[in-house]
């Protein structure tokens, strides 16, 4: 199932590549894209329920990005929300954080720290979806960003982003390491340890799979 994306900037061009960005990763359907706070605001308040993610522009008309966060905020509204701006400064940054923002996007930013942030915010969903319990470690991979530093040495974020879309199209299915393999085009050898990884992080199930005949072998529940 799509996540449905508001885009709410008022700069037609860092609007198209915020939908650029978005239509690459393939799980994202952006419902409306607003050029000023207020609009923005009042179609919020009017379709909170259909909205799971706004990427929000801080500096636009009418209404700033942080102001209309505030009064959705005090409205009840829960709505998750990127804000992205080249404004860094801590009173700012800490204002939002302190209304509950998946993320924060610094311009420039490259197209990868966009991806992390939304897929991250999709990860949110999965597991509230999936779970009625989280565990430390789920909590811990929704909570934080992934970065090369923190994967094991070996692993390349790039790569990983590649399977994990690759993944998607055997959602509820028991699948074997040949089968990524060919969607992947990856050896066997290097999936393995990606596959493992993501295991490890609940990301997906790995189970034994005896067959019929020859050795059992693993096999890889996607959620």
């Amino acid at each position: 199932m799509k996540m449905n994306i508001l885009i709410v900037e008022d700069d037609p061009m860092v609007a198209h590549i915020h939908k650029h960005y978005l239509d690459e990763l393939k799980n994202f359907k952006i419902i409306k894209i607003i050029n000023n706070g207020l609009d923005a605001f009042e179609f919020i308040k009017l379709n909170e329920d259909k909205i799971d993610l706004v990427i929000l522009d801080v500096h636009m008309p009418k209404l700033s990005g942080l102001e209309m966060l505030k009064l959705l905020r005090e409205e009840g509204c829960n709505v998750s929300v990127i804000p992205i701006t080249a404004i860094n400064d801590n009173k700012t940054i800490s204002e939002f954080l302190n209304l509950g923002i998946v993320d924060y996007l610094v311009k420039p930013f490259t197209q990868e720290r966009f991806n992390q942030a939304v897929l991250k915010c999709e990860l949110k969903y999965k597991m509230f979806e999936s779970h009625n319990e989280l565990s430390q470690k789920q909590l811990d991979q929704m909570l934080n960003i992934t970065t090369n530093s923190e994967l094991p040495k070996g692993l390349q974020e790039k790569t990983l982003n590649h399977i994990v879309q690759s993944l998607k199209q055997f959602k509820n299915e028991l699948v074997d390491v040949e089968t990524i393999s060919e969607a992947t085009n990856l050896s066997k050898v290097s999936l393995r340890k990606y596959l493992d990884y993501l295991a490890e992080n609940s990301a997906i199930e790995k189970r034994i799979d005896y067959g019929t005949v020859g050795r059992p072998k693993y096999k890889y529940l996607i959620k």
